[in-house]
């Protein structure tokens, strides 16, 4: 990451300017026979790639530390979440590991890991209520910067439309002030115009694909970059410009590096992804949740202030990805596989 960018990123939930924080198990890892341990984890969605991603190494590390972890997808229904919550809680499951799919409406789930004196630790999303026990994810604010600055690099000047994620999200709130905070002065000085700015139930790639598609009416197709949020959305934006013969002349943010957001990175049509480094957060939160488990305490060097209490909290800091560094960052990793990509690209077009 450019060193203007570390120095200019300012993260809002933050109690400790901190982008990174490590875990360290106060017990030794030790096998255990299968099954010792129960882990209840409650997972929004599994439509986008990296949500199974993320659960893949999450079981794969809980699985050996010993732990069974039972998972539950809500697909959205955070009335089918909470139930869902109540049934893990009633199997016995020694920690909950929640993704929510409202934030907001997710406090009931707390509320009956308190009562069944289960911790409950929020993953990627973090539902704002003091009871929380711990906290991992990339910092959002972080990541909306890398977003807008790296837009707003290649293009200084023009038609913005900005496809905000989820409004239940609040992440998707997060990554569109910080966003902002790069943009508006851009369009204080009039260099920049924002001629649509939309937010994007569920992260639906086909409602982006309508915003697109009005803004591109409305602007009689003068629109300069877009600002998507994520990678479903990038590609619903990127397919609407496609119909209108604008892909690749119009710059396109992105979040998660998915495998076809990488492609098309390389193929021309989307500008940047913002890649955060989910193997290691999934086997990071495997590990705290293993430790809470077994009554353990969990260090961190960072926190979330919520009311008086400070959550502790692990944040690992983003990466911008773009075609000039694909090799170096999500190849590199292992996070894409390098002759996947080759496949579906002609060779000069093949990340260097």
């Amino acid at each position: 990451m450019p060193a203007l960018v570390r120095r200019s990123v300012r993260p809002i939930l933050l109690a400790a300017a901190l982008l990174f924080s490590t875990i360290h198990l106060q017990a030794q890892e030790k096998q255990t026979s299968p099954g010792t341990l129960k882990i209840g984890f409650l997972m929004d969605s599994l439509k986008v790639e990296r949500w199974q991603t993320d659960l893949d190494r999450f079981q794969k590390r809980a699985g050996e530390l010993g732990a069974e972890v039972l998972v539950e997808t809500a697909e959205g229904d955070d009335e089918l979440q909470l139930r869902q919550a109540q049934k893990l809680l009633t199997s016995g499951v020694k920690v909950l590991v929640l993704v929510p799919h409202d934030a907001g409406k997710a406090v009931r789930i707390v509320s009956a890991a308190k009562a069944k004196h289960v911790p409950l630790l929020c993953y990627e999303r973090l539902v704002r209520d003091p009871d929380v026990s711990f906290f991992i994810g990339v910092d959002a604010s972080a990541v909306g910067y890398l977003q807008a600055f790296v837009i707003s690099q290649r293009a200084p000047r023009g038609n913005y439309v900005l496809i905000g994620g989820s409004p239940s999200d609040i992440n998707a709130k997060i990554l569109h002030d910080a966003q902002m905070g790069v943009l508006k002065p851009m369009v204080d000085r009039r260099d920049i115009k924002i001629v649509s700015d939309t937010w994007t139930k569920d992260w639906d790639p086909s409602e982006a694909y309508a915003h697109m598609a009005a803004a591109i009416e409305t602007t009689k197709g003068d629109v300069t970059a877009v600002v998507a949020s994520n990678d479903g959305t990038a590609g619903g934006a990127i397919q609407a410009l496609e119909d209108h013969k604008l892909a690749g002349k119009v710059f396109v943010s992105g979040q998660d590096a998915d495998l076809a957001a990488i492609i098309r990175i390389l193929d021309g049509t989307q500008t940047m992804t913002v890649y955060k480094p989910l193997s290691s957060q999934a086997k990071l939160a495997a590990e705290a949740a293993v430790a809470y488990a077994k009554g353990d305490t969990v260090k961190t060097i960072a926190a979330i202030s919520i009311g008086n209490r400070a959550i502790p909290a692990t944040l690992l800091a983003p990466v911008a990805v773009t075609k000039d560094n694909v090799k170096q960052t999500v190849i590199k990793d292992g996070f894409q596989n390098l002759e996947t990509i080759q496949k579906s690209l002609p060779k000069e077009k093949w990340p260097q």
